[in-house]
């Protein structure tokens, strides 16, 4: 996507001012005067002075991780095809044109099969500037950088104007943020009437089983997260202009036998999604929370 067709979808992430164009900075802020680096491509619209302290940490942690990511070859496993599969089968495709995913990572891939599948305009965003450039990288292989745009900027200030997008999702972010229930306010902001938000969370301790509560909260200290989440404390956070749409859960005990069998070696593409199938329902004891809400006005 050419800058100029993204700056329409981009405003100043702290003062909400109009952007243009600088040779200097890449980007400058009409009303605060903030300039904003454009690094192959990709506006970094983000001040890491401004950060607290949970943004500096994710920023580091996400930066290693992602580092480690490829841009020279875009694979899509089975758990991707199945969240991909909830996405997009979870709202009105009919009704949507543009699409944001915030905190899409290095690999893009909700972006890039956003325009494959859906003919949506997506654009991703995340804090790490080496995800940005290589999901651009990637979109730019799979023939859809004219429809794709990716920018680098904080959960807590996005960059992006008022009801600019159809549908927004956030994917294993929120239990991320430091400020969660400010960052809602602000993405919901951000959707259409009419449009949706589809976010995965970690669901909370008290409906996953005892025994792996010790292996979650290793994984809650080493990657950052700051809470879980019950489909109730979620929509307490939630405008009430937001009306819930889906509930899902994924991730239950048959999941334990889908991943031990796929580490052995044990099982086939078919196996696996039959498994999938049965893992993916309403039933609230599993690990992962998967909830759409809808924008009312």
């Amino acid at each position: 996507m050419k800058l100029i067709k993204l700056l329409a979808f981009l405003q100043c992430p702290y003062c909400g001012g109009t952007l243009r164009q600088n040779a200097l900075s890449g980007l400058m802020c009409n009303s605060c005067a903030t300039g904003y680096p454009i690094v192959s491509g990709v506006p970094i619209l983000m001040q890491s002075d401004r950060f607290n302290l949970q943004e500096a940490k994710q920023k580091l942690w996400f930066d290693d991780h992602y580092g480690k990511f490829s841009d020279k070859k875009y694979q899509l496993e089975n758990w991707r095809l199945s969240m991909l599969d909830r996405l997009f089968t979870s709202v009105s495709g009919n009704k949507i044109h543009s699409y944001l995913d915030i905190g899409c990572g290095a690999t893009g891939y909700t972006v890039i099969e956003g325009v494959k599948r859906m003919g949506w305009l997506s654009i991703g965003a995340d804090i790490s500037v080496q995800a940005m450039i290589k999901a651009k990288t990637l979109a730019e292989k799979e023939g859809v950088a004219d429809q794709t745009g990716f920018v680098v900027c904080s959960a807590e200030h996005l960059p992006f104007k008022n009801a600019s997008f159809d549908y927004i999702s956030a994917v294993s972010l929120l239990e991320h943020l430091d400020k969660d229930q400010e960052a809602v306010n602000s993405i919901v902001t951000k959707i259409t009437v009419g449009g949706y938000f589809y976010i995965c969370v970690p669901n909370t301790y008290r409906r996953m089983w005892p025994f792996l509560w010790p292996v979650y909260k290793y994984l809650d200290y080493r990657i950052g997260h700051k809470r879980h989440y019950s489909i109730e404390s979620l929509t307490a956070i939630m405008p009430k202009k937001m009306v819930i749409k889906k509930v899902l859960y994924n991730a239950h005990l048959i999941k334990l036998l889908q991943y031990g069998y796929e580490k052995l070696g044990l099982i086939n593409d078919q196996k696996w999604w039959s498994i999938e199938k049965n893992d993916i329902n309403s039933n609230p004891y599993g690990i992962q929370l998967n909830a759409v809400y809808q924008k009312t006005q």
